[in-house]
């Protein structure tokens, strides 16, 4: 996972790179397409949820530009690492809430929430060790 040379910072730029491509894909899909993006939606929805639907999925979106701005000193932005990483974990969290109460969503929601709740926090736990072990040279 890490470069003895950079301390995992060329890595980590990488893999945020690459992680930040799922929230504008997912995000820009339902907001465009709104919920026919999710396999085996039929139907018409209230235009309350249709409408909150695509609003959501445009935050979601959001993200990929404010992880892409980390890049380039990724060792000096922890704050709005944690701050981005914090809001995913907590959608995530929201995704088990509705799981509990209506019950399994589709594959593409689980993987997602499986993002959401585990590879948010270890981005941000390796950034911090990123910034750590740049400190320290």
């Amino acid at each position: 996972m890490t470069s003895s040379s950079d301390g995992g910072r060329r890595a980590l730029q990488l893999t945020l790179g690459a992680f930040a491509a799922i929230p504008l894909a997912s995000g820009l899909a339902g907001a465009l397409l709104g919920p026919a993006s999710l396999p085996g939606t039929e139907g018409p929805l209230a235009p309350d949820v249709e409408s909150e639907y695509r609003y959501t999925h445009l935050m979601y979106a959001a993200a990929a530009p404010l992880i892409w701005s980390t890049i380039p000193r990724v060792e000096r932005e922890g704050a709005l690492l944690r701050g981005i990483s914090g809001a995913l974990f907590l959608g995530g969290a929201v995704r088990l809430l509705a799981w509990q109460k209506a019950g399994k969503p589709q594959p593409a929601l689980v993987g997602a929430a499986a993002l959401e709740l585990l590879g948010a926090p270890v981005l941000a736990a390796w950034q911090h060790r990123v910034a750590t072990r740049t400190r320290r040279r």
